[in-house]
């Protein structure tokens, strides 16, 4: 062991490093062969260091000697004031500008007082991070505030590997367990020890990433332990106290230390750039998810380091299409941002928050299989449920009598109990940290405490996902006009009536099974313009509005349809939507129904409004000429008969229909091969988001809809208007099992998802 222990030491003092030093003995060192290894290395590093320097002073002083030399050779044998004499006495300019240089150079910069403290964490971020990652200063908290738990640990050394030798992790763990915090400890050390020099921090904003950058920023200079070990940072930060001007301005041995705050136009941080000192000078650029990634590009540098923070918010999650951006941003930006020559790191923590966010594709091997996904729970193991259900029951009736019994129970109630942290707890209130979890499950609803902390996001019954590239891919491949072999229970169209939209008008074939598919539509006047001029009288709109409708109507029946055989093919009839000037709709409709053209007006309530009244009444028959079909029927008014509708009944059939397959059951399909053909009428089906439904003794199902006034939804009520309309007609047909979200089938094909209905 003596001989072994000797030729351990002989390799560390060569320069051979502990994975060789391990491969050339055959065995893993002991912790004391480690110690003795580290500790030559050490001074063997010491050594060549003090060597380095002791050699730069010499040519340094070398340096001078000559200058002196070759100077008092200019001056021999002449006036020895010659060349004050020839360029006379220094100007007041001189002076100032020389006392203004004085005062921008920096004396001197101290050597590290703890060398060896430094140099013992320069391979070793978790005792980096142990070490100044604690105490309080300048009213700032420290990022640690107890060690890290096993789980953690594990965490940071694929966090140093990662930096240290490039590759992409991503990690997803419950909210506020820290993962960001050791982020921020790697970025800091990497920046102060040069294993990285131009990193990027990515969150939901650009200003919460600015914050992130900025606390880095701050401790560089701020932190006593930091100040001490790493003068050559702090010095310089400190010297310019946070002035952009005196950083510009700032030199070290007459060189500008390049020192920069750009938060406005390129949103980055560079560290100064000391002589002497070649790990100095780090840049730290933040951005938005949102923002443009790919192609950064900062003096002439490119990033070898990305960290990514939560890029989703809560809002984001839910909107395939920011997903889709945000996937695609994330995917350019690493993969495409680094040098050729150089394999680019990156780190991303995300906790889930829906189904299909962007957490959720990344940790998906099959779409993302370039990242290693490690995935941590807060219950790793759940306890017997009849105890979890028990202390739920006593906690919605009272915390403190449901804490008692836990107490009391707390070893039946923990059999088998596996945690991600045994300290997650507030002592003295909860007995352990599985109390605190059923306690997060009792205050938050479980949908958010599954997501959050279990990252296993569901989605509420009934909501369902779309986005407006997977609605404008519906496409069945026949030409605008040809009907569909499938879609042979006749054509209807529906013309939507709005003030500023004007009218937009669909013609839709039906077939069995409530197979619907688009013919044609469009919209007039044309190119989005306004019906009738701003700020003329309500009396005076109906001038331009019958005309428009009766315009509308010729289009209509002028459109040339025909079936998979050519033979030519009618509309048998349009709807108007009438819940805008109601009368003069309602007129006009009655005119060219008594010029034989077979149309009528119709009108949307919401879930609350729709008269179930009035339904139960029309379908009774009692009433001649009313009828009633699926969450709609006819009345009779003063203006004469139109079709009133559950509009958010129809709304979410009309979106749920572009889930299935074109030409299948339940499904609805655009003419057309060019995917990006009907990108506006997709988009404002998808305008409108189903956010809640809820169960209601009194109304049925109760919708919530989140609609941002901005973006219009005008072709949403198109379609939904013209599959109601066929559903009064009986074109519509009402089958046995209606599509709903329960009955969607997620598949997963190579990178893309598609949506199939299992009847």
């Amino acid at each position: 062991m003596a001989e072994q222990l000797d030729q351990i030491k002989a390799l560390a003092a060569q320069g051979v490093n502990l994975r060789d030093a391990e491969a050339v003995i055959g065995r893993a060192f002991t912790p004391e062969e480690v110690q003795s290894f580290r500790k030559i290395a050490t001074l063997r590093r010491l050594r060549r260091s003090a060597e380095a320097q002791e050699a730069a002073r010499k040519r340094r002083l070398a340096l001078e000697a000559e200058q002196k030399a070759n100077l008092e050779a200019q001056l021999a044998g002449t006036d020895p004031d010659w060349a004050s004499k020839i360029r006379g006495p220094k100007s007041a300019l001189d002076r100032q500008h020389e006392h203004r240089a004085r005062g921008r150079e920096l004396r001197s910069i101290p050597p590290p007082r703890r060398r060896r403290v430094r140099e013992r964490y320069r391979f070793d971020l978790l005792g980096f991070g142990l070490a100044y990652g604690v105490g309080k200063y300048e009213g700032m908290k420290p990022l640690l505030k107890r060690p890290p738990s096993l789980r953690m640990v594990r965490f940071v050394r694929a966090l140093q590997e990662k930096i240290l030798h490039g590759g992409l992790k991503h990690v997803r763990w419950p909210r506020g367990k820290g993962k960001s915090t050791w982020v921020k400890i790697a970025i800091l050390w990497a920046a102060l020890y040069g294993h990285k020099f131009f990193m990027v921090v990515v969150e939901k904003t650009k200003g919460m990433a600015q914050v992130v950058v900025e606390e880095i920023w701050k401790r560089i200079y701020l932190s006593p332990r930091i100040s001490v070990d790493f003068p050559e940072f702090a010095v310089p930060m400190r010297d310019v106290e946070l002035s952009p001007q005196r950083m510009r301005s700032q030199t070290y041995h007459g060189k500008p230390t390049y020192m920069k705050q750009d938060i406005v136009k390129f949103c980055y941080y560079k560290l100064p750039t000391v002589d002497g000192f070649p790990q100095t000078g780090a840049i730290i650029a933040f951005r938005g998810a949102d923002q443009a990634l790919r192609g950064i590009n900062i003096e002439s540098a490119r990033p070898d380091f990305f960290f990514i923070d939560d890029p989703c918010s809560d809002t984001d999650a839910k909107n395939p299409a920011t997903c889709d951006k945000i996937e695609d941003n994330i995917n350019g930006a690493v993969l495409g941002s680094g040098e050729i020559n150089e394999r680019i790191s990156a780190v991303m923590a995300s906790t889930a928050i829906e189904p299909d966010d962007v957490s959720e594709r990344f940790a998906d091997p099959a779409k993302h299989p370039e990242w290693q996904t490690e995935t941590e729970r807060l219950v790793t193991t759940f306890g017997p449920q009849e105890m979890v259900s028990k202390y739920l029951k006593l906690a919605e009736i009272d915390e403190a009598q449901a804490h008692e019994w836990y107490a009391a129970n707390q070893a039946a109630i923990e059999v088998g109990v596996e945690m991600m942290d045994d300290r997650d707890f507030v002592e003295g209130v909860e007995c352990s940290a599985y109390e605190h979890a059923l306690y997060l499950l009792h205050t938050m609803k479980p949908t958010r405490f599954y997501s959050e902390y279990q990252m296993a996001p569901s989605r509420s019954q009934g909501i369902y996902k779309i986005s407006p590239k997977m609605i404008r891919e519906r496409l069945n491949g026949h030409p605008m006009g040809e009907v569909p072999h499938e879609c042979d229970q006749g054509v209807l169209a529906f013309c939507d009536v709005n003030a500023v939209a004007g009218l937009r008008w669909e013609i839709c074939a039906f077939g069995k099974g409530r197979v619907t598919a688009t013919l044609a539509y469009g919209q007039y006047p044309a190119n989005g313009e306004r019906l009738y001029p701003k700020g003329i009288p309500k009396s005076a709109i109906p001038d331009y509005l019958a005309p428009a409708i009766r315009t509308v109507a010729e289009v209509i029946m002028g459109v040339e349809l025909k079936d998979e055989l050519g033979e030519p093919v009618k509309v048998r009839g349009i709807c108007f939507d009438g819940g805008w000037m109601t009368e003069c709709v309602a007129s006009t409709v009655a005119d060219l129904y008594a010029g034989g053209l077979n149309c009528s007006w119709s009108k949307g309530y919401n879930s609350k409004e729709y008269s179930r009244y009035h339904h139960e009444a029309a379908a009774s028959g009692k009433i001649k000429g009313l009828k009633a079909a699926e969450e709609c029927h006819t009345w009779a008014t003063a203006n004469g008969t139109y079709l009133a509708f559950n509009s958010d009944y129809w709304k979410e059939v009309s979106q749920t229909s572009y889930l299935a397959d074109p030409l299948s059951r339940s499904s609805s399909s655009f003419f057309g091969t060019d995917k990006l053909t009907h990108h506006q009428f997709a988009q404002e089906i998808c305008n409108e988001e189903l956010k809640a439904k809820d169960k209601s003794t009194k109304y049925g199902h109760v919708y919530t809809w989140a609609k941002d006034p901005s973006r219009p939804n005008h072709f949403g009520d198109v379609h939904a208007g013209v599959l109601v309309y066929g559903a009064i007609r009986g074109n519509f047909d009402r089958i046995a099992a209606v599509i709903k979200a329960e009955s969607l089938v997620k598949v997963a094909k190579h990178r893309k998802v598609r949506y199939v209905y299992k009847g």
